[in-house]
């Protein structure tokens, strides 16, 4: 930058620029020994399934954790600055996983064995967290989808299958990954859940894209390599103090 002295033109100032927010998503692998990050996972699964929707999981010693935590499943952590704020679970649906376990007697198909296919389960935003270190306003959501998505590009899945709400199914829907119901049936009376197949493809990855960029401004996108980054423009001037 040129000196600047009394005899010289004053350099306007610069325009405040807006903060910038990173979230990052890794890929862990289960372990006997869990990663930190796979830990408080299962603490926070404990939060929101149990304690928050009040589902019937497996909790002890403070933690979510069943046997579908295994040798078979991976995990995706999305963090800011290194604090956890969403995960998901990832099975590959040619070993057990939950469409043949728990909830089998919702749907009346034949749970699918593919080996392109894997089962996610889990899938969660802590909304609480997020709300208390001033996130609440990235599409959190929408960032979890596009990092399953692109995980199973890059490992070279073809769908993902998931089962969901009547409310899950429109926030997929929403968020951009359309998908095909493969059946649908009742988790208890009156709460009606589907099976759905999700495919991996480029129009879904587009979508999944230009819905994050429409709610929170995407400054740049690291692909091809994990963790995945996703740098936003935080328009709000909310950020972790």
């Amino acid at each position: 930058m040129p000196y600047t002295n009394a005899r010289a033109p004053a350099i306007p100032e610069a325009r405040e620029q807006p903060n910038m927010i990173t979230i990052d998503f890794h890929k862990i692998e289960y372990r006997r020994d869990p990663h930190p990050w796979v830990a408080e996972l299962y603490g926070l699964r404990k939060h929101v399934f149990c304690d928050r929707l009040n589902w019937k999981v497996t909790v002890r010693n403070g933690i979510e954790l069943d046997e579908y935590d295994n040798w078979n499943t991976t995990y995706l952590v999305g963090t800011c600055q290194g604090i956890p704020l969403a995960g998901l679970r990832l099975i590959n649906t040619l070993h057990p996983y939950m469409v043949e376990g728990p909830f089998r007697d919702f749907f009346s198909c034949v749970p699918p064995k593919r080996a392109l296919m894997a089962e996610s389960s889990r899938f969660f935003v802590d909304k609480t967290r997020s709300r208390k270190l001033g996130l609440a306003h990235l599409p959190l959501t929408e960032m979890l989808l596009f990092s399953m998505h692109d995980h199973g590009e890059l490992t070279g899945l073809k769908s993902i299958v998931t089962v969901v709400s009547d409310a899950m199914a429109r926030i997929v829907r929403q968020a951009g990954w359309h998908y095909q119901i493969l059946d649908s049936g009742e988790a208890s009376p009156g709460e009606t859940v589907h099976l759905l197949d999700m495919p991996i493809s480029s129009s879904n990855r587009l979508r999944l894209l230009e819905s994050i960029a429409r709610k929170q401004p995407l400054s740049s996108l690291q692909t091809q390599q994990w963790p995945l980054s996703l740098q936003l423009h935080d328009v709000s001037g909310n950020y972790i103090a």
